[in-house]
């Protein structure tokens, strides 16, 4: 007895735009790959461009003004003894640092303290003209800041403010609120409300559900924001070259802008010492909060 059964091999139907698991990996991570070359082209001459600041910093003297040569802890004498370069000497770099320091904290502390609380009632709340408030943050960095100046120059000079570190402090801080109550408000409304419920619930006040529930959960763009507000107050130098007058109350954005400035060729160790050493908090700041900038929100 013969078996007429017809076998028929199955063969798999592949239409005209299939495309093999393998190569669409390949083609899927294309873009990435692609993203990657872009940013260490732009990135490689960035990083060299720091990296020659630093060995000229330590370096002994410059062979045709470019290449570092030898190596010295003179150009950073600065910071235990006088600041002098090409027979002028300024003030000391510990005093000046604490000046920029004061701005930076202080204006850091005043924008994201507005920030916050602006930021909370805008997610938050229901009123008329919110809308408007809303938009009208973002309004404030439409125009440079130098078109400000005169109209800072009366308010501080009907405040008392003029030539102290209070009246830079305080331009500084209201000067980025909208972009900190911008950025703020996304990590708000980020936060499911179910929570504030359940916090009412328990009997939570106003206060105490926005510091145990809303704080924890928005502390990844209070860290943003902060670093944001540190590095613009820390780097100011239009603010402070037109409104602070003595000597005395310098900041290091004045500092480097003079010896750069000023200082003949034969001392640009001593100005790239500087320069690295305002640059370095920067450093320290970024590496410390890279994570929480990977999170925000615009």
């Amino acid at each position: 007895m013969h078996d007429n059964t017809v076998r028929i091999d199955a063969q798999p139907v592949r239409s005209e735009g299939f495309t093999p698991p393998a190569r669409a990996g390949r083609l899927k991570g294309l873009p990435n790959l692609l993203s990657i070359a872009v940013l260490t082209l732009v990135t490689v001459p960035l990083l060299f461009i720091y990296v020659w600041l630093i060995l000229i910093s330590f370096g002994d003297k410059m062979v045709n003004g470019i290449l570092p040569q030898g190596f010295t802890f003179r150009n950073w004498s600065f910071l235990w003894s006088e600041l002098k370069v090409d027979g002028m000497v300024y003030p000391s770099i510990w005093g000046i640092f604490a000046n920029t320091l004061i701005i930076a904290v202080g204006s850091s502390v005043l924008e994201v303290s507005a920030g916050l609380m602006a930021g909370y009632v805008i997610s938050r709340s229901r009123f008329p003209g919110r809308n408007g408030l809303l938009h009208s943050t973002m309004l404030t960095h439409a125009f440079p800041a130098v078109t400000s100046l005169i109209a800072s120059f009366y308010i501080l000079n009907e405040l008392g403010l003029i030539n102290t570190l209070g009246g830079i402090i305080l331009l500084k801080g209201f000067a980025g609120l909208g972009m900190s109550t911008w950025i703020i408000k996304g990590f708000f409304d980020d936060v499911p409300k179910e929570l504030e419920w359940a916090s009412s619930v328990d009997g939570g006040s106003r206060i105490r559900t926005f510091a145990a529930v809303y704080l924890p959960l928005v502390w990844p763009g209070i860290v943003a924001v902060s670093l944001f507000a540190f590095l613009s107050g820390w780097g100011e130098y239009i603010m402070v070259s037109v409104f602070l007058f003595d000597d005395d109350i310098n900041t290091l954005s004045l500092i480097v802008r003079s010896l750069f400035s000023e200082t003949s060729t034969a001392s640009y160790g001593v100005v790239m010492a500087v320069g690295s050493f305002y640059m370095l908090p920067c450093l320290i700041l970024y590496f410390f909060s890279q994570r929480a900038l990977m999170r925000m929100k615009m």
